[in-house]
């Protein structure tokens, strides 16, 4: 009887340790790991991206594969909206290969832009561009207006936007849509984190 007694204790006591041990276990595992959190200034911040930008919303991240030749990448997009005709973006990737160390910065942004109003040809075109600092970076503001074919499709408003890039990071911050006062503050916000 002492036997069975005492093997029950034993076993009620490994049925403790392991409902600790699983809990423990769980609890480590539920800490916040979020990528994308709010500054004391009310600006929202990516530690993964590291970047912080005043979207007007909390942004929701999407990950994207993509490919250049055999190279594989994904792109990382922060989108914050206030409605279907005022999203605010940030994305980023790291462009594989030497082919973008190999080309100076210049040249690497104005291609970027090409691709990126080729991209968007079917309803927009480039209407502005120019050279602009963010501190130490350099990159390019630009502004693509709308076809008169877009209004038939239903697109309202323009694209506003900047590009930079840091070693082989490109980041694109970009604004869709009607005119609104919260686009300048988010895309001067813009600024990368160490």
């Amino acid at each position: 009887m002492n036997l069975e007694v005492g093997w029950k204790k034993d076993s009620n006591f490994m049925k403790i340790k392991l409902f600790l041990l699983l809990f423990l276990v769980a609890l480590s595992s539920c800490k916040n790991d979020s990528d994308i959190y709010k500054t004391t200034s009310g600006a929202y911040a990516s530690k993964k991206g590291k970047f912080v930008a005043k979207f007007p919303t909390e942004p929701q991240l999407s990950i994207q594969d993509n490919k250049i030749g055999f190279d594989k990448f994904q792109v990382f997009a922060y989108r914050s909206t206030l409605g279907p005709n005022r999203i605010f973006a940030v994305e980023y990737f790291d462009y594989p290969g030497d082919m973008i160390k190999s080309m100076p910065n210049e040249d690497f942004l104005e291609q970027t832009i090409s691709n990126y109003v080729y991209g968007m040809s079917s309803n927009f075109e480039l209407d502005y561009k120019e050279a602009v600092d963010n501190g130490d970076l350099k990159g390019v503001y630009f502004v693509l207006q709308p076809k008169e074919n877009a209004a038939i499709q239903g697109i309202k408003g323009m694209i506003l936007g900047e590009v930079f890039k840091k070693g082989n990071r490109v980041y694109t911050i970009t604004y869709f849509g009607i005119p609104d006062d919260k686009v300048d503050p988010f895309i001067d916000s813009f600024t990368i984190t160490k």
